[in-house]
């Protein structure tokens, strides 16, 4: 994997595969122009510097940081660290793995994105249940800022998409199947422009669940015959509300009204025939299904990705396209990034990125030890030898579900970043 430093003396990028950095805790008094700084001892927000994360050019900011922080994180190459520590008091260095690099690359702008996009959704949501106009304008802005990030890094959306709140499901699961599907045309390498019809109509397609009464969406037990045929009516509710819009893509409308069709014909509303249901609405079925199953609803707890890709899997060619189940598995990975993860060692993980040639062995980042406790990530590679403090080798011994740790992920997310 390529990793582009920034050389503090030249300014010019170079390019160095495998090459590892280390995060480096240091006082403020010696901080020097040119370092990239990485973290402070408080919260950006309390240091009135204009960027976060940046390279230090300017001798002002350098002052500012020195008057309002005690240590500065800055952030350098492991070998070139390793010339220069005796400069520095006694320090720990914090590894900092290449795919980890990456990852916190794309982060900021992936975060901004998906916070943006999810406000909008919701408000999108509050104007379809008053029957008012979308701003289909602005819901095309929001899918290609989406393309942007997960063109550049999928794993950054996938994690964001692990925090969820139940009582914000409609619209959150919206967003996550948008970002899904965008991920998944891009895995699937189609056009850039069908990805993007595609980003809409996972947006898009559940929007005639705002049709439906609360208590119905929310009710925390099972759905008796008449209930469940109302339910079903979302489908229909949604595509006529998409149509009377004008100029939303067809393909958007079909979506909404598709994604419950089976391709072996019972499905709902119009029990299509699979040569009937268009490609794309195919993919958002597949997509809706993975992330109902892995959410936590008012009337059953979550399944974990593997049970819920076992789900689908099973499903192939009765309810889902199997070649698409084939090939959006292949994608997800045994271990998706984001997912939740125990160790042998009772340690929690939450896995970084899938190794292709070795689907049960990621690289997962520890967070919490085995006492339940955050402790300092540590990036490991498990198709390497890794031993924990007991001299035993890293393993996975099963996936978690979000209700299986104690802590709230997006405390855990946001730590880690």
């Amino acid at each position: 994997m390529d990793i582009e430093l920034v050389n503090s003396k030249t300014g010019k990028s170079t390019y160095d595969k495998g090459t590892r950095f280390v995060r480096v805790k240091i006082p403020s008094e010696f901080i020097s122009l040119g370092m990239n700084v990485a973290k402070l001892d408080k919260p950006w927000k309390e240091v009135p510097v204009s960027f976060q994360e940046f390279t230090l050019n300017s001798e002002t900011d350098a002052e500012i940081l020195r008057q309002h922080c005690k240590f500065i994180y800055i952030e350098l190459e492991e070998d070139y660290w390793d010339t220069i520590k005796h400069i520095y008091p006694p320090t720990d260095a914090e590894p900092i793995h290449p795919e980890a690099k990456k990852l916190q690359a794309e982060y900021p702008r992936a975060k901004e994105t998906y916070e943006e996009a999810k406000d909008f959704i919701a408000q999108m949501m509050e104007s379809v249940k008053s029957d008012n106009v979308i701003d289909i304008k602005q819901s095309k802005t929001i899918v290609n800022k989406c393309i942007k990030s997960i063109f550049a890094n999928p794993n950054a959306m996938f994690w964001l998409s692990r925090i969820k709140k139940q009582d914000a499901y409609t619209a959150e699961h919206c967003l996550r199947v948008c970002v899904l599907a965008i991920a998944f045309g891009h895995f699937l390498d189609l056009p850039k422009s069908q990805i993007a019809t595609l980003g809409l109509c996972g947006m898009l397609h559940d929007v005639g669940k705002m049709k439906i009464p609360n208590e119905l969406i929310n009710k925390p037990g099972p759905l008796n015959e008449t209930e469940y045929k109302l339910m079903k009516e979302h489908t229909r509710l949604g595509y006529l509300y998409l149509k009377e819009q004008g100029g939303i893509d067809d393909l958007v409308c079909r979506a909404a009204i598709e994604h419950h069709e089976r391709v072996d014909g019972n499905g709902y509303p119009n029990n299509l025939s699979e040569d009937k249901i268009h490609f794309l609405s195919k993919i958002i079925s597949i997509i809706d299904c993975y992330d109902a199953v892995t959410s936590t609803r008012s009337y059953r707890a979550a399944y974990t990705p593997h049970q819920a890709l076992n789900i689908i899997y099973k499903e192939r060619a009765i309810h889902f396209d199997q070649e698409l189940v084939k090939q959006f598995i292949r994608m997800i990975g045994v271990y998706p990034p984001g997912s939740l993860v125990e160790m042998t060692n009772g340690e929690t993980a939450i896995v970084l990125s899938a190794n292709p040639d070795h689907k049960l062995q990621p690289k997962v980042e520890l967070i919490i030890d085995e006492h339940g406790i955050l402790r300092k990530p540590k990036v490991i590679d498990l198709t390497l030898d890794n031993y924990d403090e007991s001299n035993q080798i890293y393993k996975i011994k099963k996936p978690l579900t979000d209700e299986e740790i104690s802590l709230d992920l997006g405390i855990i997310i946001k730590e880690m970043h």
